[in-house]
């Protein structure tokens, strides 16, 4: 007691430098680190798989990686070729060791068992990056089916309809709803149209994409698994023919990629939310935004939410410590505001902290949709399939446009025409 009583002032004052100290420095008074720091990488090259450009890459992620760790390089494989880069021999062949991968690529490498699970190096750096402060949809859709992540992205893509106010009340029409199908958007675009201003703008309003958007987002399948050959639901896409050509017909729809919504001459648009910043400029009219139009028969979903760039670890890497370093880094509050500098398609981090909001516009309700994963039209149809496709949907609706054909006409026509496209497709892979 009189050991204490006589040295209290020194002690008291010994315990504030070391507090002092562990604040100064990131250390517990015994030693510890109270926040892990990523550590270098020392003269190392990584091979990076991207659909990127090399140019792009090196704008978005390389240089600011390597402002990072100084002692990096990357050796970049790109490929904007969709069938190229999911080639099972071109993949072999990169020895990647970062993999940037879009959604549906990243699906397939995932089933294909060529992704490292990334739950170890999760819990080895715990205060490195803490799962639970990222988009809840995120760790939902990159992870397999055991609940196991596979990676990790640092941004999500978000499009919705944005609609002109003052146009609606001035006819005196309810605003559109986050629930709506694209049926229901499309149908009430009909009450604008007269000749100085459209309904709807946006890359879907064609005959052609009204057809192709409506099939993709409502999960319509063409093709049959089992037989290997084209389905066609006649109710389905007699459906989708009316609505389509009689759309076109009466002048409701523009494809454009805002000019006409900026002018107030088009009434709602499809976009992503790059198109907020464009919308504050203006003071003409008053606008909001809703959820991208989703399944009637799932509402919950949508297919507005993307993520882009998800980032893998390739299994057979023999750098995965290193490539975990950079994908936690690219992850980091620090990378999220560069990131939002570099943004042109309209994203969000997925850092829960900086979700809800873009430009100061409160988003919330379209980020609370589950993302769309579901199997779509198009899987295990080759792009080539989709673009001539595409292109003979063109032609033939434009001849019931033109009332050259009656809607059952033009269905028959799509059946047989499909049919033989996707025939002269299978002949080409043999």
């Amino acid at each position: 007691m009189y050991y204490i009583k006589k040295h209290k002032n020194n002690i008291l004052a010994w315990f504030s430098i070391a507090l002092l100290l562990s604040l100064l420095t990131g250390c517990g008074l015994f030693g510890e680190s109270t926040k892990e720091k990523i550590e270098p990488i020392t003269n190392k090259e990584l091979t990076v798989l991207t659909p990127q450009s090399e140019e792009s890459f090196y704008q978005y992620y390389g240089n600011h990686i390597m402002s990072k760790f100084p002692g990096v390089t990357f050796n970049v494989i790109s490929s904007n070729n969709d069938s190229l880069y999911e080639d099972e021999r071109f993949f072999e062949d990169s020895h990647a060791d970062l993999i940037i991968s879009y959604l549906p690529t990243f699906r397939s490498w995932r089933e294909t068992d060529r992704i490292e699970i990334m739950n170890p190096y999760l819990q080895n750096s715990t205060k490195e990056i803490q799962l639970d402060d990222y988009y809840d949809q995120m760790k939902e859709v990159l992870s397999n089916e055991s609940g196991e992540l596979l990676g990790l992205a640092p941004q999500v893509v978000v499009s919705g309809i944005f609609y002109n106010k003052d146009l609606f009340d001035s006819i005196q029409v309810d605003y559109p709803t986050d629930q709506m199908s694209w049926e229901q958007l499309l149908s009430l675009s009909n009450r604008f149209a007269d000749g100085d201003r459209y309904g709807f703008e946006g890359g879907e309003a064609t005959s052609q994409n009204v057809v192709m958007t409506i099939l993709a987002t409502n999960k319509i399948r063409l093709l049959d698994d089992q037989n290997q050959e084209l389905i066609f639901n006649e109710k389905d896409w007699l459906k989708m023919i009316e609505l389509a050509v009689n759309l076109q017909k009466q002048g409701s729809l523009i494809e454009g990629t805002g000019e006409h919504f900026l002018e107030g001459k088009s009434a709602m648009l499809s976009s992503n939310i790059s198109m907020i910043p464009k919308l504050q400029q203006q003071n003409s009219f008053s606008w909001g935004v809703v959820s991208y139009p989703s399944d009637p028969l799932h509402t919950e979903l949508s297919s507005g939410l993307q993520f882009n760039h998800v980032l893998s670890i390739n299994k057979e890497s023999a750098n995965k410590e290193d490539v975990w370093k950079i994908i936690a880094y690219l992850m980091s509050e620090e990378s999220a505001d560069h990131l939002q500098t570099q943004d042109y398609i309209g994203s969000l981090p997925t850092l829960n902290s900086k979700l809800g909001s873009y430009s100061g516009v409160e988003i919330n309700h379209v980020i609370q949709k589950k993302v769309d994963t579901r199997r779509g039209y198009y899987d295990d149809l080759s792009q080539g399939f989709q673009e001539k496709f595409g292109g003979m949907l063109k032609s033939v609706l434009d001849a019931g446009v033109k009332d050259e054909k009656s809607t059952e006409q033009i269905y028959k026509e799509i059946v047989s025409q499909g049919s033989n496209i996707y025939r002269e497709e299978m002949l080409k892979d043999e």
